[in-house]
């Protein structure tokens, strides 16, 4: 069964939901719409959807701890957490970005890839004047568009740094867009290495040199989040070190032999000896940071 996650995040007239329900289809998983989630549940006279409206009445954003109770609601349900989703309308914020991602990480999930819908600005302008039927001021809309975008970076630049960030080019025709977003989807060739057994380890570690060494096993959800930015690292350093990745499970006395408080837990070794450890999901940067200071 496909297992995919995907945020789509775009500016206006990038067409974001309705790609989303396009590549929903081409992988067979549902496609969760924060707009649709938030209509439906003013339509119902529950408690949630009493505390909502009064925001989409004002045309106001919903507070970052309802728009993540709403969204939580949907995710837990058996074909999201079973299939996956692909999700559009969310985040809006950096702290609902944050909350997703520490919720996904509880429960066991990995981490979504987001795409970025990037277009030429003046083509967006074009096309939301033609769909406003030519009535709306060219101003009114430029500023809506650089509102938007001024929402929309600091969420860029959080998962830039997550190693979560992919682009699509949204300036293409609407079929090209979902053509190229069908192959985000598709598993990349990774640029890590497999340490097969202790054996191997040993050997490595005796010719010296700096070493990175992620701990992980594949029943580890927060194992996958940290394997993209572990590939990050050997994509821009493997022409200095080595970066490798080692089974858990299948080497179990590794943990002892190093003290391992937990997995995911990437090592970092120099000239044979263990200098740092960092366990559990970190950020790109913090990985990137251990690893130049050995370089130094």
């Amino acid at each position: 069964m496909t297992f995919k996650q995907f945020i789509l995040l775009g500016l206006p007239g990038v067409e974001v939901q309705e790609q989303g329900h396009t590549l929903a289809e081409h992988w067979h998983i549902p496609h969760i719409s924060m707009g649709q989630l938030v209509g439906k549940a003013t339509e119902q006279p529950s408690a949630l959807g009493l505390e909502i409206r009064p925001y989409v009445d004002a045309d106001a954003l919903i507070p970052d701890a309802l728009a993540m109770t709403l969204l939580r609601r949907r995710l837990e349900q058996p074909d999201a957490m079973l299939q996956g989703w692909v999700l559009d309308g969310f985040p809006r914020t950096l702290a609902q970005a944050q909350g997703l991602g520490d919720w996904l990480t509880a429960v066991g999930q990995p981490a979504p890839t987001v795409v970025y819908l990037k277009a030429i600005p003046e083509l967006l302008l074009n096309r939301l004047w033609n769909q406003g039927g030519q009535q709306q001021p060219i101003p009114l809309l430029r500023r809506q568009l650089d509102d938007h975008g001024a929402a929309l970076a600091p969420l860029l630049d959080y998962y830039q740094q997550q190693g979560q960030l992919e682009t699509v080019n949204g300036s293409l025709s609407a079929a090209e867009v979902a053509r190229d977003l069908a192959q985000v989807g598709n598993d990349p060739p990774t640029a890590i290495r497999w340490v097969q057994d202790e054996a191997e380890l040993d050997e490595l570690l005796a010719k010296g040199s700096v070493l990175v060494v992620d701990c992980m096993a594949s029943w580890c959800g927060a194992c996958k989040q940290v394997m993209p930015l572990i590939n990050r690292l050997a994509e821009t350093y493997g022409h200095q070190v080595k970066v490798m990745t080692m089974d858990f499970d299948a080497n179990r006395q590794i943990s002892k032999r190093f003290g391992l408080q937990g997995i995911p837990a990437v090592m970092f070794f120099k000239d044979g000896d263990l200098q740092e450890t960092l366990t559990g999901v970190k950020s790109y940067q913090d990985y990137e940071v251990t690893l130049t200071c050995l370089l130094d």
